[in-house]
């Protein structure tokens, strides 16, 4: 198993960045460009239990996973999605977005990812992982919600 925790602020007020993790899928593609599609297959009026078809084009290649949000906050000063899916047939992966109010034009946004191998022999490949892809993933998040809502804000 393997976990990467990042976090980061942001320089928009938090209802403006949570639309970019849930709820707009047109918003969402700006913040994961490969995302090309998204429908509810079971939706719960809690949202939680919720499962999505999430369709991504990697490449020449078009991928489907089947997502289930586990946990969900929609609260004024605290917002949070948990999302859990199979990755290639190999990885359990569970992934939170957390959203924190600072200040009225100030968000501190979390990152957490737990990748649990199906085969423990996977375990070894993660070893040598880095956490690169997250630390521009938080960094590409970042400037593409603060360069939108300046558009906005003018």
């Amino acid at each position: 198993m393997k976990k990467w925790k990042k976090e980061i602020r942001i320089n928009v007020p938090i209802e403006f960045a949570w639309t970019y993790f849930y709820g707009d899928v047109e918003k969402k593609k700006k913040v994961f460009p490969k995302i090309v599609g998204e429908e509810f297959t079971e939706q719960t009026e809690r949202v939680i239990g919720s499962v999505i078809l999430q369709t991504y084009q990697n490449g020449s290649l078009t991928e489907q996973y089947e997502i289930t949000i586990k946990k969900y906050v929609d609260e004024q000063n605290y917002k949070m999605i948990q999302e859990s899916f199979l990755l290639n047939d190999r990885f359990r992966m569970t992934i939170d977005y957390e959203l924190l109010r600072e200040d009225h034009t100030t968000t501190k946004f979390i990152y957490t990812s737990i990748n649990k191998p199906k085969n423990p022999l996977f375990s070894i490949f993660q070893l040598f992982g880095s956490d690169e892809v997250v630390v521009n993933f938080m960094n590409r998040t970042k400037e593409t919600i603060e360069s939108a809502y300046k558009t906005t804000a003018n």
